[in-house]
């Protein structure tokens, strides 16, 4: 084969894989189903910019050099197109699925694509966990850690809305301190560290308690953003304590069955 004809067929590759977008073929890796990610994704962007290319190329964007300017900042952001919706998620480990290349869904982006592209790299993207219950009721759940659990659980608790821990958090410190204050002290300490370590995984546990269904991951700047992003990618959910601003459907009360006398 020529030289010419290499260089022809290189460029023709480059043409073939800036027209070409990934869409997810088929979940492979536990993390990425934990993400919420199903099949027929198609993945957009990834840190804000347009991503084109080969299932290579997006495996190579998670290989971070100590040189490399992502090192500060190792989570990667994507952006997803699910059927008319667009959403950004972040991750924290490798996205192992199988893909497909399908041709470019925007040719030209859109206002609301270019909208979310931006939103990926903002200073204050916040990662959000979606649950809901068997009647659709929604309710978010923030993964962060919060400087309140670390320092006073019980409120932490309340703000939750996790009562029953927070009475439990109460009684305990009563009960310790009515036998010793030093005692009281120690347990209270204790508390402290515990519930600053552990809040994510209490939190989800409660979730679990309450029989919330964990739904989706998703990365947004505010709280009304991440329920509006939610009700766009399920608009049969509906938030009992939603934002000031949000706007979302009616829910709909179900009739009770008329008894033949």
């Amino acid at each position: 084969m020529s030289e010419k004809e290499v260089k022809a067929g290189a460029e023709a590759e480059d043409l073939d894989t800036s027209d070409k977008a990934l869409q997810i073929k088929k979940i492979v890796g536990g993390y990425s189903k934990s993400l919420g990610l199903i099949k027929g994704d198609i993945i957009i962007g990834l840190d804000g910019d347009v991503f084109l290319g080969t299932t290579e190329d997006f495996k190579d964007y998670f290989e971070i050099d100590e040189d490399d300017d992502r090192a500060d900042n190792p989570r990667p952001v994507l952006t997803i197109k699910r059927d008319e919706t667009l959403f950004n998620l972040i991750c924290h480990q490798r996205i192992t699925c199988k893909f497909e290349r399908i041709d470019n869904p925007y040719l030209q982006l859109s206002e609301q694509a270019q909208q979310t592209l931006d939103m990926a790299k903002h200073n204050e993207l916040s990662e959000y966990l979606i649950y809901y219950d068997n009647k659709k009721n929604a309710e978010l759940l923030l993964r962060s850690k919060s400087l309140l659990a670390m320092i006073v659980p019980p409120f932490w608790f309340l703000n939750q809305r996790m009562p029953e821990a927070m009475l439990a958090s109460v009684l305990g410190a009563l009960a310790t301190l009515t036998v010793h204050w030093i005692l009281g002290a120690i347990y209270y300490t204790i508390l402290c560290l515990y519930v600053g370590r552990e809040q994510l995984n209490m939190a989800m546990s409660f979730m679990s308690y309450k029989r919330m269904i964990y739904m989706q991951s998703i990365a947004a700047i505010s709280e009304i953003n991440a329920q509006r992003t939610a009700l766009s990618i399920d608009n049969d959910l509906y938030f009992k304590k939603p934002v000031e601003g949000l706007v979302q459907k009616k829910k709909r009360r179900k009739k009770k069955p008329v008894l033949a006398g």
